[in-house]
């Protein structure tokens, strides 16, 4: 008989797993591109946010539904909290990425934006007291990670908004504020009653994921000219220097570029056979390739830089 409950579980996970690899996959697509440095600070962002959702989200949902312990939900509630510092750092990150594209400064909107979430908890505790009962969840840590989020949110939006520098195209501008909006919004279901029905948690981790996935990749590809820092063309001697790659190693690039086999580079270069393939092994680890058409590809698009 089929446990709906952990298919539906595992097939949640599966999903933040794709789009994990997803996300990465593009920030390595661009690790050496031609983005201004502001675009690292939205790497940092993601990386330490899937260091938090496996880590802080997952960890939790995994040891409460899948292990038998004693006070498993207090476990649970353990394992998540050591993961709110990688969410805090991650929308730090953030804040400071926005503030970098849109020139503005980035210490003061980090600490408007802290100053403004401290805030906010500080209220929620209170309400929670008059009202006798915890307001926003048992868990304090995640309730100040959930305001932390919205708040955030809500700071990157009005950076974008009244700045006025266009990050991305006209046509996107929209979608980048609505994706970013999302980012926060999704925090608000743990302040309602929503909290405490059958599968949020696991709704929420899915969204959670979607959205901040979402955003990067987005703006990735939708960023205008002006975040492209222009960068020189590279001769075949540039890209040997970027690389590393040293003397003996060159002839064999040289002549991997000009198509021709690893017999026939030996031959020209009087080395055995093994000897061009532990070359290119060597070169291949050097520059993150996996085989000599990627390495002839990414010679080609250094090239082709302008």
């Amino acid at each position: 008989m089929i446990d709906y409950n952990t298919l539906l579980l595992w097939l949640s996970f599966t999903l933040c797993l794709s789009m994990t690899a997803g996300g990465i996959l593009v920030l390595f697509r661009h690790r050496q591109g031609a983005r201004k440095a502001a675009f690292n600070f939205l790497q940092y962002f993601l990386i330490l946010l899937y260091v938090f959702g496996f880590y802080g989200l997952w960890s939790g949902i995994l040891v409460a539904e899948l292990t038998n312990l004693e006070n498993v939900e207090a476990v649970a509630t353990l394992v998540s909290r050591l993961g709110a510092p990688f969410y805090l750092c991650a929308l730090v990150m953030l804040l400071i990425w926005v503030a970098r594209v849109q020139e503005r400064p980035a210490g003061w909107i980090v600490a408007l934006t802290s100053t403004l979430t401290i805030a906010l908890v500080m209220i929620i505790s209170l309400v929670g007291v008059l009202l006798a009962q915890p307001w926003g969840g048992d868990d304090p840590v995640r309730t100040v990670c959930s305001v932390a989020g919205l708040v955030t949110s809500l700071a990157v939006v009005a950076t974008l908004v009244s700045g006025s520098k266009a990050v991305v195209r006209p046509e996107a501008r929209n979608a980048l504020t609505a994706l970013v909006a999302g980012t926060g919004l999704i925090h608000l279901g743990a302040f309602t009653p929503l909290a405490k029905a059958a599968h949020y948690e696991t709704i929420f981790v899915v969204l959670f994921y979607l959205f901040n996935t979402a955003l990067v990749v987005f703006y990735t590809y939708q960023a205008v000219d002006d975040e492209v820092q222009p960068q020189p063309r590279l001769t075949l001697d540039d890209f040997h220097a970027r690389y590393g790659i040293s003397k003996r190693e060159a002839d064999i690039v040289h002549g991997i570029y000009a198509g021709k086999t690893n017999q026939e580079i030996a031959n020209q270069l009087f080395i055995t056979l093994q000897t061009v393939k532990d070359h290119s092994s060597r070169i291949y680890q050097k520059t993150f390739v996996k085989n000599r058409a990627q390495l002839t590809t990414l010679i080609r698009e250094t090239q082709n830089v302008s």
